[in-house]
């Protein structure tokens, strides 16, 4: 059976982190379940979550990263009729349960046996590779009419929207953003679509430009951002989405929301973070962990991308071949003012 199929001899490329270092190697190419595809990828994005694995060397040596990423369709298993070879898929990574009281209940996003083998992320093999395996609920179909770089971003897209539905924008919030890397931007551009006021502001001043470019009201961190935002919006925002990361614009963004405001954190944190709780409590100050997505969420950001309701397509800073992912998670390291950077395992 492995001769007819050509299994023995089919070997593709990956990018392999062993002890701390990335190295392209050649693998066994990846099988079909017999409810599942084998993509071909076409792209697959890097976030901070990826950086941190890379870091903290959280997952053991040999770990394929990856869990941003769309591809084609080139093999489909036994079981598989709606899918054929040819057709071109985002993928949602994270296999939720579906039988948890968090997955009855619709919030999806806190499944912990999902969130715990998430693709990439210490569940099946990711995408920093030339093929990658899915099963059919994982995958979302993209419009022939849609370039296949952009269904890499639905999943960082999707990120997003859980956050700005749980902020609860709509039209005529205020809302600031701290922070304008990929995941604030998309959070200010949603909140926009969505007919909100947004204000941003970041350290680094191509972030503060991209902002700008994207249509989105912006601040130097020199420019006295925090004291030019709460006079636009009369006193502060409603809903601060907190996306730097930084533990200590924790209690910043809590200071920069008006009374009764909500903080969103759609960030990751890693160290931990300085607090007052008195100045929450007696301002009525919510904050909101937001984590992941829903399977609708992520399906509201696929739509949109393939709409063009959201062009997303100003925010990919790059694209690389897989040969420079050691050399692109460096540039994470520097905090580099790139925006959002791509693998194209076919270059």
């Amino acid at each position: 059976m492995e001769a007819e199929y050509g299994r023995i001899e089919a070997r593709m490329r990956a990018a392999i982190l062993s002890e701390g270092r990335f190295s392209v190697e050649t693998v066994p190419d990846p099988t079909p379940a017999p409810d599942g595809v084998v993509l071909a990828v076409s792209a697959c994005g890097l976030c901070g979550t990826d950086h941190s694995i890379y870091r903290s060397r959280l997952l053991p040596d040999g770990a394929i990263l990856g869990h941003e990423f769309a591809g084609t369709v080139v093999e489909v298993g036994a079981h598989v009729r709606e899918w054929e070879v040819g057709d071109r898929a985002a993928v949602l990574p994270i296999p939720y349960c579906g039988r948890c009281e968090l997955c009855a209940a619709g919030r999806q996003n806190l499944c912990i046996a999902g969130l715990g083998e998430m693709m990439g992320c210490g569940g099946a093999p990711g995408a920093l590779a030339e093929l990658v395996a899915a099963p059919l609920s994982s995958l979302r179909r993209l419009p022939s009419s849609l370039e296949p770089h952009l269904g890499a971003l639905v999943e960082p897209l999707a990120v997003a929207w859980r956050a700005v539905n749980l902020g609860d924008v709509s039209p005529g919030t205020r809302v600031g953003v701290i922070g304008l890397g990929p995941l604030g931007l998309f959070a200010g551009l949603i909140a926009r679509q969505k007919g909100a006021l947004v204000f941003g502001t970041d350290i680094r001043p191509k972030r503060v430009a991209w902002a700008h470019r994207l249509g989105l009201g912006a601040f130097l961190a020199d420019d006295q951002p925090d004291v030019r935002i709460r006079d636009l919006t009369g006193g502060g925002p409603e809903v601060v989405f907190e996306a730097s990361g930084r533990p200590e614009a924790i209690e910043r963004a809590a200071n920069l929301s008006r009374v009764g405001g909500r903080v969103v954190l759609v960030a990751s944190y890693h160290t931990p973070a300085q607090m007052t709780p008195g100045s929450w409590f007696n301002r009525g100050v919510s904050l909101l962990p937001s984590i992941a997505y829903t399977p609708g969420e992520f399906e509201e950001a696929l739509d949109s991308i393939a709409s063009r309701r959201i062009d997303v397509a100003p925010l990919i800073t790059s694209v690389h071949p897989l040969a420079e992912v050691g050399a692109v998670f460096e540039r994470f390291a520097t905090q580099s003012e790139d925006v959002k950077l791509l693998i194209d395992p076919a270059r």
